[in-house]
């Protein structure tokens, strides 16, 4: 199997930042692409080619067979430095991007060296994320600061909160982020449900933030620059992270279609895509995250 390396070498870094940390941001890295594979040169700019599959997709298992047959690529982070708050000091340096398609569906695996699990926010703890960026239409990549006045991007973040929550069967609450600590009955325990929801404000108003019930662990937002993120109405994205042995495998899976949101991934087709990973254990939130360069995602045709 070849596997693509992407190494930084001098960077011009670029970055964005948005508030409660939902979106990519920006990068510029000057990178060089290897190919290791003895037979082979080094390739520059190989892009990440997601095979074309038949039946469903692993969107639930970053471990499944499924994935050994897509090729590795590494791909160059580096600390968001251009739009406050920054990351002053990177806490890795890469992590590996595989793709797969079935025409209906896109998924990548996304993995990355993490020995500190961060499940959980409470006061000066940070959880543990990874986002894909994606422009909402073909042609010349937008800017990579998460887009521009008419020229949006499609944000996918995977939150390890949030799969907790997903896992554990219900929102973390209080006593487990701090067990130690006595706190008072929470209104649903007490309350008729219609008195309980006046309690409930970001939850009755819609805040995505604020659900106590979740489907999914990855958030899907659009956004057109800074200060612009939306969190889309119909949320069709996908995904699961497991953190083995102090890596993350997170797989994030999106309709091909991309109904509502963008022109379709279609089979055959190449897309700028670019990364960010943030580190809950370095208290890295919104811009204070790593970032990469819009890398190629090429779907391979049927």
């Amino acid at each position: 199997m070849t596997e693509t390396q992407i190494t930084r070498k001098d960077a011009l870094l670029y970055g964005g930042a948005a508030a409660g940390g939902l979106v990519v941001g920006g990068a510029a890295i000057a990178a060089v692409a290897v190919a290791v594979d003895n037979k082979k040169p080094p390739v520059e700019g190989a892009p990440i080619v997601a095979p074309y599959v038949e039946g469903d997709l692993p969107t639930s298992d970053p471990a499944a067979r499924a994935w050994k047959g897509a090729d590795r690529t590494y791909v160059a982070l580096a600390p968001q430095q251009i739009a406050q708050p920054f990351l002053e000091k990177a806490g890795i340096t890469s992590l590996d991007a595989r793709a797969l398609h079935n025409g209906a569906q896109v998924a990548l695996l996304l993995e990355w060296d993490d020995d500190s699990v961060d499940d959980l926010d409470g006061i000066r703890r940070y959880h543990d994320a990874v986002a894909v960026q994606l422009p909402t239409r073909s042609g010349a990549p937008p800017a990579l600061t998460m887009g521009a006045p008419g020229s949006p991007v499609h944000i996918l973040q995977w939150r390890a909160t949030w799969q907790r929550d997903i896992d554990s069967g219900g929102n973390t609450g209080v006593d487990q982020i701090y067990p130690a600590v006595v706190h008072d009955v929470m209104p649903d325990d007490v309350l008729p449900p219609k008195t309980a929801q006046l309690y409930w404000v970001g939850r009755e108003a819609g805040n995505p933030l604020s659900q106590n019930v979740r489907s999914s662990p990855v958030e899907e937002v659009v956004a057109e620059g800074f200060g612009s993120v939306t969190h889309l109405p119909n949320q069709a994205a996908v995904g699961h992270g497991v953190n083995d042995d102090g890596r993350w495998r997170v797989v994030i899976a999106i309709p091909s279609a991309r109904d509502g949101v963008g022109e379709p991934l279609a089979p055959g087709s190449s897309w700028p895509v670019a990364f960010a990973v943030w580190l809950g254990s370095e208290e890295n939130r919104g811009g204070r995250k790593h970032i990469a360069n819009w890398q190629t995602l090429q779907l391979e045709g049927k």
